[in-house]
This record gives structure tokens, C-alpha cells and sequence, in this order.
């Protein structure tokens, strides 16, 4: 197969760290037990629970930009503190602010990903972003860490109203490059959204494996990598 010549990069848990998430709602749990005079663990619990059980009621209408964003995690918090009997309205507010300004000072990205996107514009690669999420955070995410400006075109689901794995929003990033599906690769962690996403908008899916999957997919995806630097190798820069 002849190398690819564009290519199209998820952020959450392929260029950008994803691991500090339970960390910081443990940070933020313990200082909101010191404020309200609560039980930590009890609250991070919660908190885990109130996201998962809130995510199947509004996630997807909170990726399209359909409601506000900050209604999802101030929901959230408002919940989880209910949980351990703290009911003030401010407090959920105040959560969700702390909870930003907390992540804000943990973002980071994985060691080799602002080298492969500069080796990638120094060798006139051109290069999309695809992210699911809303505007405001996933572009503060881009500014925190530096790489606001590394991609020729960036696609927020937010933005768009549309998100992965809907072959639609490939298709922004495609029409916005110029680019042939079949000559793009598109690379990220999720099996469904990015890998199956990108299978099903004709372009060439690239599964990178950081070793943090929940569970390994009955069939490993034709390209499979562990490091972006690989991706070298898919489009002839060795």
C-alpha cells in the first residue's frame, strides 16, 4: 500500500493524556469534603456515578453543542453532593469551577505528540484534528498545552452538531484538507468512534494502543500502533 498522504488526529487519550480524569476528581472531592465537611471517597464515588448515569441521558446532545456545555458537569457535581447530603445550589457551581481550574494545571500531552506534529508540518504533511466534545473545552484543552496552532484544519463536534464515529464529521476534516479518504489515515484510541468511524468514511483507521483499552477488541484493527512516531513509517517519512 502506497503512503498516505494526509492525516487526521483524535486529541483525548491519543495525542493528549487522559489519565489524570480520576485524579482530579479525587483533588476536587477532597476539597470540597474540607468545605461542606464530607466523606471524599463517598463524593468521588458519586461523582463517577452521577456521570455515567447523567451521560446516557444528555452525552449525545452535549457533543453536537446542543445544550450548554457546562450544564453536563455542573449536573454532575450537583448530584454527586446531593448523594452525601449537600444541597446548597451554589455548591455545584462552585464544584464545576474548581473542577476546571483543578484540569486546567493537569492537561498534558503524551511525550512524543508536539514532536510528531512538528515533524508533520516541517515535512508539509498536512494534518487535521477530529474531537469530540464541546467548543470551549476542547480548544481551551489545544490552547493549555500548546498546540492550538499545529493542524491545518480542527473539527469540534461542538462546532458542527455532528461527532464521531459519524462518517460526517470525517468528512469535514476531508473536504477542509482537500484530501482523499483512501490516502488519509485517521488515527486515535477509541475502537468505535475513531477506528470504526474512520473505516466507515473510506479512510485508512489507525488504532494507537497506549495499553489503557478496558478491554482488548476481539479483532485487532489492521494497523495498530503504540507510539505516533510509527506513523512515520505509514507515510514514507523514515
Amino acid at each position: 500500500m502506497s503512503p498516505a498522504r494526509w492525516v487526521c488526529l483524535d486529541l483525548d487519550g491519543t495525542l493528549l493524556r487522559d489519565d489524570h480524569v480520576d485524579g482530579v476528581v479525587r483533588a476536587v472531592s477532597e476539597r470540597l469534603a474540607e468545605r461542606f465537611g464530607v466523606d471524599a471517597e463517598a463524593l468521588a464515588a458519586a461523582n463517577e456515578t452521577a456521570w455515567w448515569e447523567y451521560w446516557t441521558e444528555v452525552g449525545d446532545s452535549w457533543l453536537r453543542g446542543q445544550i450548554d456545555p457546562e450544564s453536563l458537569p455542573t449536573e454532575v457535581w450537583r448530584r454527586a453532593l446531593a448523594t452525601v447530603g449537600v444541597t446548597d445550589a451554589a455548591a455545584a457551581a462552585e464544584a464545576h469551577a474548581l473542577h476546571t481550574t483543578t484540569e486546567s494545571t493537569a492537561l498534558r500531552l503524551y511525550d512524543e505528540s508536539a514532536e510528531v506534529l512538528r515533524r508533520l508540518s516541517e515535512r508539509g504533511v498536512p494534518t487535521a484534528l477530529i474531537t469530540n466534545g464541546p467548543s470551549g473545552l476542547q480548544r481551551a484543552k489545544l490552547r493549555a498545552t500548546g498546540i492550538e496552532d499545529a493542524f491545518d484544519v480542527v473539527i469540534v463536534s461542538g462546532e458542527h452538531g455532528v461527532h464521531k464515529p459519524d462518517p460526517a464529521i470525517f468528512a469535514l476534516a476531508l473536504s477542509g484538507l482537500g484530501a482523499t479518504a483512501s490516502e488519509t489515515l485517521h488515527v486515535g484510541d477509541d475502537l468505535v468512534a475513531d477506528v470504526g468511524g474512520a473505516r466507515g468514511a473510506g479512510m485508512r483507521p489507525v488504532w494507537i494502543d497506549r495499553g489503557t483499552a478496558a478491554e482488548l477488541p476481539a479483532e485487532r484493527p489492521e494497523t495498530v500502533v503504540n507510539d505516533l512516531r510509527e506513523l512515520y513509517g505509514l507515510l514514507g517519512l523514515d
